[in-house]
């Protein structure tokens, strides 16, 4: 208190020592008495100490005005924005750059509660926030999602002060700092984090090839661990498989085109030399000129052996279609003989078919069919085996029925395999799935896959056309 005192003091008489300096410059009058010329001398200082108190007064009240605007402009566009909330949560003072960031005028924002541009998952962390705040005091900090009138969103950083001002309520004062950014590009950040460690090795060299960073895939396919490869050229992972002239070519191309691609041989940690899908790609900066490469291989190990062993087999088909082509050529001349001999033990058939028939007709029922009939009675699995033995009887009396005769359906048979014969012969006896499926010891389904491949073979397309009657119409 004293120094402000003292202080005031040498100021009051300064200004008074300017003053009558100034006085005594001026034009001296003729006084009618000293009292009087003393009168007007004081007179004259305190005019001129007032119009100098003015004058400071106004300099004052213009620097004043000069650093009101100041503040005005620093405090609206600061590169954040500020906010006033009341303990109610009310928006009391908001600047531009936080009026802009929730995307409001401010006119139109003001006394509206902040949580209404709050996300919703992110309104309990708020509450909790603020209640820890008014408790603890001090400053606090906190991220949470907003939402902006227009219904877009951005991720903000919230620097939180409870304090009251002079006698009035408490208020919370509040920084907002938009770090949508900086969080995209934290998430950018992990996905590449995540994509790094793929299955694939990857390196990642400075301009001069010196490694910075490999992945797990790195060390699992080479054998070398991150300690031992950071810091060091590429050149412990050559095989010595490669001339000289073979990477001068590579690295050509990874010059002129940006990348190269291609299958390299390269040596684990133990010595052993493996073949790798490889593919470098250079990076460039905004300037253009390489900043790093990028190096990502796989082990192809085994579709090496694979390619291989492929190899292998086509050698060995190709040697044996070229052996069957021979037997072929060798087997049409035999062929073309067999066709002149068959022509004429065809037309000896001609004459010989009735009287063939009429003895297998004889034959079969004096030997087969009462051996057939003594099998009814002697099994001990009755129903299975008169399943079994009607089925016989039923296809010996067809072939008996058709001998000899321009029947179609054992041409018909001869696109089938035997099961599928079988399998036929009983559908043509009227016999269902179920029971052909018993009889032949197989499943329902299996028999309706092989019920398909005869339509199939037998050109049965449409749903419409009936297997039974059809094989029933070959024996008419």
């Amino acid at each position: 208190m004293s120094d402000n005192t003292d202080e005031s003091n040498r100021r009051l008489q300064q200004l008074r020592l300017s003053a009558e300096g100034q006085l005594a410059r001026a034009e001296p009058t003729q006084a009618p008495s000293p009292f009087v010329d003393e009168l007007l001398h004081e007179l004259g200082v305190h005019q001129i100490e007032l119009e100098m108190q003015n004058e400071e007064l106004r300099l004052a009240s213009v620097a004043l005005e000069t650093s009101r605007a100041h503040y005005v402009e620093l405090y609206d566009f600061a590169p954040v924005g500020y906010l006033t909330l009341t303990p109610e949560g009310m928006i009391a003072e908001i600047n531009l750059t936080g009026a802009k960031l929730l995307g409001v005028e401010r006119k139109k924002i003001m006394q509206r509660r902040f949580v209404q541009f709050i996300a919703d998952d992110c309104k309990d962390h708020w509450h909790r926030h603020y209640l820890r705040v008014k408790q603890q005091g001090g400053k606090q900090t906190c991220e949470l999602s907003l939402r902006r009138a227009d219904g877009t969103s951005l991720y903000a950083l919230l620097d939180c002060l409870y304090l009251r001002v002079d006698d009035t309520d408490p208020v919370l004062r509040i920084t907002l700092a938009d770090i949508t950014e900086r969080k995209q590009a934290e998430e950018a950040l992990r996905i590449a984090a995540a994509a790094f460690e793929t299955q694939d090795g990857i390196i990642v060299t400075d301009a001069h090839k010196v490694i910075l960073r490999v992945n797990q895939a790195f060390s699992r396919i080479t054998g070398y661990s991150t300690e031992e490869a950071i810091n060091r050229i590429p050149g412990f992972l050559l095989s010595g498989w490669h001339h000289a002239e073979f990477y001068q070519a590579l690295w050509a191309t990874v010059t002129r085109n940006g990348y190269w691609q291609g299958e390299i041989w390269e040596k684990r940690k133990n010595g052993e030399v493996f073949p790798a899908w490889q593919t470098i790609t250079a990076v460039t900066g905004a300037d253009g000129i390489v900043s790093h490469y990028v190096g990502s291989f796989t082990d192809i190990t085994v579709q090496k052996q694979a390619e291989k062993i492929l190899f292998v087999a086509r050698e060995s088909l190709e040697n044996t279609m070229a052996t069957t082509k021979d037997e072929l050529e060798k087997n049409k001349e035999d062929t073309a003989e067999i066709n002149a001999t068959l022509n004429v033990l065809l037309k000896r058939r001609a004459t010989d078919k009735s009287d063939a028939q009429i003895a297998l007709s004889q034959e079969i029922e004096t030997t087969i069919v009462p051996f057939i009939k003594k099998l009814k009675g002697s099994s001990t699995d009755r129903l299975q085996t008169t399943r079994l033995i009607g089925i016989l009887e039923a296809n010996l009396k067809q072939l008996v029925k058709a001998y000899g005769n321009a029947a179609n359906l054992p041409t018909a048979y001869q696109q089938l395999t035997p099961v599928e014969i079988q399998v036929a012969s009983m559908i043509r006896q009227g016999l269902s799935t179920k029971i052909i499926a018993a009889t032949l010891k197989s499943s329902p389904e299996t028999i309706s896959i092989h019920r398909k491949h005869i339509r199939k073979k037998l050109g049965l397309d449409s749903k419409a056309s009936n297997l039974h009657s059809y094989l029933l119409s070959l024996t008419e």
